[in-house]
């Protein structure tokens, strides 16, 4: 028996998975949590053998979150965590999964997905949403030539700025830099980071705990 905890803020959709997962053999829900501070508590007071957490539960006292992800594994080395998520940006994908989790699976997938995602996460195997799959593999084929250096110290600034909602002129004003010179960084940060609009930049820079 799969013990699983579940943290969500919507209660529509625990309420979906937990049916689902309900109706699943060798799946129990032991746990519902609907914030990140909730969740911390209940980890503390009940064993458990996964965890299907949502990377966006505002609210709280704690960052949710890549940082929630972060303390998440400083805290239980051991616990497998399923990220169940709406966000399929692949830069966003690569970056939660550099922090270790067992998994990806997008909200847009259907439920019937969760208990072979579960199955699986628990049983050792890293779990990712075949449209994402499908969409890694996708950008494979491409080639794409865009650098993987990391983001240099003036292009990480403009960049945080930019995701929170700042205009280029803004920044550029702040940072007491040229229009221009602001421009040419924040084009080099979105092509580094595979991001092509504002929005993408905003989630990225949230699930980052940068906005």
């Amino acid at each position: 028996m799969i013990r699983t905890l579940v943290a969500d803020d919507h209660p529509l959709v625990r309420m979906g998975v937990c049916r689902v997962l309900a109706s699943t053999p060798g799946i129990r829900v032991v746990g519902e949590a609907a914030s990140v501070d909730a969740l911390f508590e209940l980890l503390h007071a009940r064993e458990c053998d996964l965890l299907l957490v949502d990377l966006h539960m505002p609210g709280s006292g704690r960052t949710d979150g890549v940082p929630m992800l972060q303390q998440l594994r400083a805290q239980w080395p051991a616990l497998p965590v399923l990220v169940f998520t709406v966000r399929d940006h692949l830069s966003l994908i690569e970056m939660l999964s550099d922090t270790g989790v067992a998994g990806v699976v997008l909200k847009t997938a259907p439920l019937r997905e969760l208990p072979r995602a579960i199955v699986e996460a628990h049983a050792g195997s890293r779990y990712f949403s075949p449209s994402l799959r499908a969409a890694w593999h996708a950008r494979e084929l491409q080639a794409e030539t865009v650098p993987g250096r990391p983001l240099t110290q003036r292009e990480r600034e403009v960049f945080e700025l930019f995701a929170r909602g700042m205009r280029v002129s803004e920044v550029a004003q702040r940072l007491g830099r040229s229009i221009k010179a602001v421009s040419r960084q924040k084009r080099a940060a979105m092509a580094k980071l595979k991001l092509h609009s504002p929005a993408e930049a905003y989630a990225y820079a949230r699930a980052c705990g940068l906005a």
